[in-house]
């Protein structure tokens, strides 16, 4: 009863465009061989420069290729690097803040040092030295994305451990035994996860925009398609007119990455009236 109660809630009136939204670029991303109508990068299919028509719904560059094929194969590289990199980071995030926060002492000051240092760090020029040092494919994209989102969440689980490590309820399982490991993993884990859900779906969509910045400035994947590369060759044809270029991949980024807040606010209030 439950679990249909949230799928009401979750398919509500508030929730049925974000999640529509998601399961769009969802389906894009697994079928875009037999979504799309071109390959995404291959030129010639089409004029140049040619607006929607009924054979090219989303109009076409100026080497003639597929915007919309382009769009579909670029949601599964949103993803692929969103939920890659959001997940590196989270399980690093996990491992350091739970244990950084129940034990405290050297460790802990090690770590938040380590998280200090990071945060210093001019990412997005630390991310393209990097890309130019071991090559711009998309798994070192997802990779580089991941090793440097784990900060700001290291410090928000950091913090919930060191607080519920104080509760009666890990006092209690101390007292009849319980090992630390079980205590961290069993009482503390669950009850960070509130905290936690909102940076982990905000990492995955700053990712998201961070690949398509990436691709935007001539660092992405050369040999994959990505929302910031058809935006870049849509940038250099806007004077000739083709406003399609930037309207439809920009839109579907744009609407992408609200879609993953709204979602990230439900899965907080779910999650809270859960513990609560």
């Amino acid at each position: 009863m439950k679990m249909k109660k949230r799928l009401r809630v979750l398919l509500s009136p508030r929730n049925i465009f974000p999640v529509s939204m998601l399961a769009i670029v969802a389906v894009f991303a697994v079928f875009a061989e037999f979504i799309a109508p071109y390959p995404p990068l291959k030129t010639g299919v089409g004029p140049i420069l040619s607006p929607p028509s009924e054979k090219h719904i989303m109009g076409t560059d100026q080497v003639g290729s597929d915007i919309f094929s382009q769009v579909v194969y670029g949601s599964r590289t949103a993803l692929f690097v969103g939920l890659t990199s959001g997940l590196i980071g989270l399980a690093i995030a996990l491992s350091l803040g739970l244990f950084a926060g129940y034990y405290g002492s050297k460790l802990d000051m090690l770590i938040m040092r380590t998280v200090d240092l990071f945060l210093s760090i001019p990412v997005f020029v630390f991310m393209i030295v990097l890309l130019v040092i071991f090559g711009s494919n998309i798994t070192n994209i997802a990779l580089i994305l991941g090793l440097f989102s784990w900060p700001l969440m290291t410090r928000v689980v950091r913090s919930q451990s060191l607080s519920l490590s104080e509760k009666e309820f890990v006092a209690a399982a101390r007292a009849i035994g319980e090992r630390d490991i079980g205590i961290i993993f069993r009482e503390i884990l669950p009850n960070v996860w509130p905290a936690v859900i909102p940076l982990f779906m905000m990492t995955i969509s700053g990712n998201i925009v961070a690949e398509s910045g990436l691709s935007f400035l001539g660092l992405g994947d050369p040999n994959t398609a990505s929302w910031g590369r058809t935006l870049a060759m849509a940038s250099r044809a806007f004077y000739a007119g083709s406003w399609w270029g930037i309207l439809f991949p920009g839109l579907v980024l744009t609407l992408t990455i609200i879609s993953l807040n709204l979602i990230s606010d439900y899965l907080v209030s779910l999650l809270t009236r859960t513990e609560k």
